[in-house]
């Protein structure tokens, strides 16, 4: 008996590795390189930070002025 159905975990680590490659594949050769690694993750870092800046207070502080460099970084 063949699975069919759409629980192939090979099928959909495939789409997921797919989607991964869509989004952080900067330079559109089909591959992440470590450097678009790299920005990736300074990018989930920096989200991360602007929305603990949001929430205010010593903390929402800290992490918007580390929000403030990393995007520096981020986009020069």
């Amino acid at each position: 008996m063949s699975s069919t159905s759409g629980n192939d975990p090979v099928a959909e680590q495939s789409d997921e590795e797919s989607a991964r490659i869509g989004a952080y594949d900067l330079d559109g050769d089909g591959e992440i390189s470590p450097i678009e690694d790299a920005r990736a993750q300074l990018g989930m870092a920096d989200a991360r930070l602007e929305q603990v800046a949001e929430k205010g207070g010593i903390k929402g502080k800290i992490a918007g002025a580390a929000h403030h460099i990393v995007d520096r970084i981020d986009n020069d």
